[in-house]
């Protein structure tokens, strides 16, 4: 019998077409990838949401740019899978220069803050290996409250982002989401870094391997 070569995929295809079945094991190959791990925070209206995000990737220093992928049925990806303005799923965010103007938004001290998810706008928190508790509390389905889950630990909220940021990770940016693509259960976002609210001088990260955080030494 003569083995039929698989169908390939249209070139420039985001594989967002009909869903098909993983291979066998698929989710276990991938837990062998050795990632780091960062916190996604959000400030929309008085709310702070946050969540634990392994899939984050720099992509490009000029422009500065960074990609995150969020579950597309997730509360976070519901905050950031619509552009401003318009309730589209894809476009491109106002340039990082122009910056908040002033007197826009909600005071930061409110839990709102300049931006915010209605401007596409959310912090990443580079995690430290020692914020491993940290790391496990955003990981709950839902809806994570991060001004809650931040109480009892040193923070700050982004003065472009309005998003709660923890203190202690390897570094900090506050971004501001420039293109959206629905991929599978997935919603990849790539966006801008308006700003670096810290970085650590040194420090060991957060590594996530097959669903555990592992000490690298």
């Amino acid at each position: 019998m003569t083995e039929r070569t698989p169908a390939l995929a249209p070139a420039g295809s985001t594989g967002a077409g009909p869903a098909t079945a993983a291979p066998p094991d698929f989710a276990g190959a991938l837990s062998a990838y050795a990632a780091g791990v960062t916190l996604v925070t959000i400030a929309d209206g008085r709310d702070d949401i946050g969540t634990t995000v392994s899939a984050f990737c720099p992509v490009s220093l000029e422009p500065p740019l960074v990609l995150i992928s969020l579950l597309a049925a997730s509360y976070p990806a519901e905050l950031l899978g619509t552009s401003p303005g318009d309730g589209t799923s894809s476009g491109d965010g106002p340039s990082p220069g122009d910056g908040p103007s002033p007197g826009d938004g909600a005071d930061p001290a409110d839990g709102g803050g300049p931006g915010g998810a209605a401007a596409g706008r959310f912090a990443v928190c580079l995690l430290a290996a020692s914020q491993r508790m940290l790391a496990g509390r955003f990981a709950a389905a839902g809806r994570p409250n991060a001004r809650r889950m931040l109480a009892e630990v040193p923070h700050r909220r982004g003065p472009l982002s309005g998003a709660l940021i923890p203190d202690g990770g390897l570094a900090a940016l506050e971004c501001e989401v420039s293109r959206r693509i629905p991929a599978g259960d997935h919603l990849v976002l790539i966006a801008r870094v308006l700003a670096v609210p810290y970085q650590a001088p040194s420090g060991d990260p957060l590594i996530r391997f097959r669903g555990r955080y592992p000490a690298l030494r």
